[in-house]
């Protein structure tokens, strides 16, 4: 069969995610926003954003990214977890995605078979290493939405690529300190071979727990992605990077993300330095504020719904499960709440492989319309 035949006969269906807030009534709100859209950007980043303009923002940087931002990213993460991290353990990316691109690319290069991923997941997770050929396996989690340790120690192999990722996109789920422990505890005897890549975008969105912790911390074998796409409001700025304690590792994702990217932005690099310097922390902690109170507007609504859900603390989502209360399929539901006139837009839960489940977004200043339309568009198809 011809290329041009394969590509006659084959669909490439857009993700759900995409696919429900595509169908949004001009007059509708998104509860289905996956970035702090709604919120003010601190004013540092268009300064230093300006800037980097004035200091070569037109030219290329090195290709594993700006000096000055790996110098600082290095510096914050060696204040996590004591490892003396340089310039040369930072690779600078076009967002986090890419970053878990070609952390699997190359760790599938370099002989990787296996991607072990959460059951509840982002769906990059099982879209990227599939495309690569790797198995993917999926681990169980709790009632909780925590790792079901026990199911893993029983799937895991000392050569496979794990993926974590907390707070969770979609249910808001922070993992304590005690579980990062444990895990780590369980990884030094069972992961010899492999790696965590642990997804740590919305490490500075934990409104309701204790400071996360990197997993690095507490596992040496770990690759930590992250970024400022959602912690600063800044996700069109298309502004991440990987930290690896193997120096040798870092050159590998370097080298391979050099042929996907060539290098990142620069003028857009020099935006994130006073995100990851720490001087935009006061506006973050207001999202996190925000963030807390629309949580406690929404679970209000869920509660009087008697619509089950477990309490997210970071991010900025909560998961409920509404197979109980919506008659038929919840990824039509959500279609048609989102094509309605003076509706409101929710993602169904199978674009995380749970498709009991719906994911609405707290990132909205319209939290409280949002939610009275959610709450007619549930009554109106309540079993």
């Amino acid at each position: 069969m011809s290329i041009d035949e394969r590509l006659e006969n084959t669909s490439f269906p857009l993700p759900a995610i995409r696919e429900v807030n595509l169908s949004k009534h001009p007059s509708g709100i998104s509860l289905g926003l996956g970035e702090l859209k709604d919120f003010d950007v601190d004013e540092k980043i268009f300064m230093s954003l300006k800037e980097g303009w004035q200091q070569g923002g037109t030219s290329y940087t090195q290709n594993a990214g700006l000096p000055d931002l790996r110098k600082a990213i290095a510096q914050k993460h060696s204040a996590i977890d004591g490892f003396p991290y340089t310039m040369d353990n930072i690779i600078v990316t076009i967002g986090v995605q890419n970053a878990v691109y070609t952390s699997l690319l190359t760790l599938a290069k370099l002989g990787a078979k296996r991607v072990l991923i959460p059951e509840i997941h982002f769906g990059i997770y099982k879209k990227i290493p599939l495309d690569f050929g790797m198995e993917v396996v999926s681990y169980p989690l709790k009632d909780d939405f925590g790792i079901d340790e026990k199911a893993l120690n029983g799937i895991i192999k000392e050569d496979d690529v794990l993926i974590i990722n907390s707070p969770s996109n979609p249910t808001g789920r922070v993992l304590s300190l005690e579980e990062q422990k444990s895990l780590g505890e369980l990884l030094a005897k069972k992961l010899t071979q492999g790696y965590v890549i642990s997804d740590e975008i919305y490490g500075q969105l934990v409104y309701d727990a204790p400071k996360a912790i990197s997993f690095s911390a507490f596992f040496d074998r770990t690759i930590v992605v992250d970024g400022i796409s959602k912690s600063a409001a800044a996700a069109g700025l298309r502004v991440g990077w990987i930290i690896t304690n193997n120096e040798k590792l870092a050159k590998a994702f370097t080298s391979n993300n050099a042929t996907i990217i060539s290098t990142p932005p620069t003028a857009n690099q020099y935006a994130a330095l006073p995100v990851v310097k720490g001087e935009t922390e006061d506006t973050i902690s207001t999202y996190r504020q925000i963030l807390k109170a629309n949580r406690d507007k929404v679970i209000a609504v869920l509660d009087k719904l008697n619509i089950p859900y477990v309490m997210p603390k970071g991010s900025f989502y909560i998961f409920p499960k509404v197979s109980t209360i919506v008659e038929g399929d919840i990824k039509e539901f959500c279609l048609n709440t989102a094509r309605k006139e003076n509706g409101v837009v929710v993602i169904p839960g199978v674009a995380f492989g749970a498709p009991d489940y719906i994911r609405i977004s707290l990132a909205s200043k319209q939290i409280d319309e949002g939610m009275r339309r959610f709450e007619e568009a549930i009554r109106n198809c309540l079993k």
